[in-house]
């Protein structure tokens, strides 16, 4: 079993990165209105990074496709979902305001703390890239224009900010432990040259 985060990017790179030119034309066969091919790959990439095993997976490329077509399958029963347009306000329902108490206050404090803890110990240029992309939510071609580095470099560290943050997270969101130096060198690669 795949444990360490160096070993699970290194896995992507092996069996993934090389099907992804593949990956791209069957999407742009499929396409969706109002979602970006990027998204979708990225959106694989965290998908597969996840997954508990990786090993167990027999052939990625096959995987790979699965998971992509899972993707639009969603965006599209998304789209299908009715929009239910309240006509009237709450307080006609006579529902209490549900306000944070301190309690919740100090511990959604205390994740926001532990989120930007995790994302500050990722490599400078993996930290930029994945800011880029999902707070300032650019394309991965403005990303890597606004950075100077290929964009294959942009999914390469956009992967690995995942994979670190799904390792230090979990599925959940909550912190399965603290991020140690060993984990900060496994995401940073070492023998990766930030590009």
């Amino acid at each position: 079993m795949i444990d360490k985060i160096g070993e699970r990017v290194d896995w992507v790179e092996r069996n993934l990165l090389p099907h992804e030119r593949d990956i791209r034309a069957w999407l742009r066969q499929h396409r969706v209105p109002g979602l970006e091919i990027d998204d979708i790959i990225q959106e694989m990439y965290a998908r597969i990074g996840s997954v508990e095993d990786l090993e167990a997976i027999r052939t990625p490329k096959r995987y790979a496709l699965r998971v992509a077509h899972s993707i639009l399958l969603n965006h599209i029963r998304r789209l299908h979902i009715v929009s239910i347009t309240p006509t009237g306000s709450l307080e006609d329902l006579d529902v209490p305001s549900r306000e944070a108490d301190p309690e919740q206050t100090v511990a959604a404090r205390e994740e926001m703390r532990e989120v930007a803890n995790a994302v500050r110990a990722l490599p400078l240029l993996t930290r930029q890239v994945l800011l880029l992309r999902r707070l300032e939510e650019l394309s991965q071609r403005e990303t890597a224009h606004r950075l100077g580095i290929p964009e294959k470099a942009v999914e390469k560290h956009l992967a690995r900010a995942v994979l670190f943050l799904t390792n230090h997270f979990g599925r959940g969101g909550k912190t399965k432990s603290r991020t140690s130096n060993s984990m900060v060198r496994v995401a940073r690669g070492d023998k990766d040259d930030e590009t």
